[in-house]
């Protein structure tokens, strides 16, 4: 896995190593996703360690959709525990507005892919 040097993973490296490496294996433990620290102020020098929330692009496989709603719930409160800030999931399918994908498409960063671990 590559973190790339942004905003976000500036403010990873500011926190423990535990923590980072808790974070690596809370990755790996959902291993159908491919997470990313997709848009918004985390993704650029407006970033506010105290204030901003994280946006994250999810992409799961699982095509069942009561299931997926499941498991999106629990990755949404998962990562609002670890960051102890608010995040904003959004999946690829369900952006229909071709403006916010410009914008998303142009600064998400991939940080973790569990298809490739």
């Amino acid at each position: 896995m590559q973190f790339k040097t942004l905003i976000f993973v500036l403010w990873l490296s500011r926190t423990k190593f535990q923590k980072r490496l808790l974070f690596l294996r809370l990755c790996a433990k959902i291993t159908k996703y491919a997470i990313y620290n997709s848009f918004g102020s985390s993704t650029t020098d407006k970033f506010d360690s105290k204030l901003s929330d994280i946006d994250l692009l999810v992409e799961i496989d699982v095509p069942d959709p009561i299931e997926r709603g499941d498991k999106l719930l629990s990755l949404w409160d998962t990562f609002e525990s670890f960051f102890h800030r608010k995040v904003d999931l959004l999946t690829d399918s369900s952006i229909r507005n071709l403006y916010l994908r410009k914008s998303i498409d142009s600064t998400k960063i991939l940080i973790y892919d569990g298809k490739r671990s």
